[in-house]
């Protein structure tokens, strides 16, 4: 199991995705007319009001999408400990690059209607986490890809058995 190359590439997705509990910015706004501050993560908005330099909270607003992050840890956990099956094993993989691929998009998709309907005068930025997401799809499609060369391996190996 750990010889092969589709492990690195799952532990590493599990560990980007665990990046998100530590509460990296997915996207951040700044107001400079009314000096906010909006960062939003994967456990909500938080609004800070900037006054000398100092930071205030004004107000969070959660939604629960780290729900999916642990789903999509466990998932590519269970992905990773199904090696002794490799049908199974690629049934999960296939599942878990395309829930990885849905979420992307669907960040991708969030995070222009949030910059489009940002106040005039306002910066927008993409933080840390919206490039950690995006890295977590080809290391998923790498991994599916080492399990469907393992399975087609063994299968080649029993037809000439």
């Amino acid at each position: 199991m750990l010889q092969r190359i589709q492990t690195l590439y799952f532990a590493l997705s599990i560990a980007l995705w665990g990046t998100f509990f530590t509460g990296v910015s997915l996207l951040s706004f700044e107001n400079t007319s009314s000096k906010t501050l909006e960062n939003v993560s994967v456990f909500g908005r938080k609004i800070f009001q900037m006054a000398d330099g100092k930071e205030t909270l004004l107000k969070v607003e959660n939604q629960p999408i780290f729900i999916l992050c642990g789903l999509m840890i466990v998932l590519l956990f269970l992905t990773l400990m199904r090696y002794k099956s490799p049908r199974k094993q690629l049934g999960l993989a296939r599942f878990t690059l395309l829930l990885n691929t849905f979420l992307v998009f669907a960040l991708v998709v969030w995070s222009t209607y949030l910059f489009s309907n940002a106040p005039k005068g306002s910066s927008n930025s993409v933080g840390l986490g919206y490039y950690l997401l995006c890295v977590t799809l080809p290391l998923s499609y790498f991994g599916y890809r080492g399990v469907l060369r393992d399975k087609m391996l063994l299968d080649s190996v029993d037809r000439l058995r």
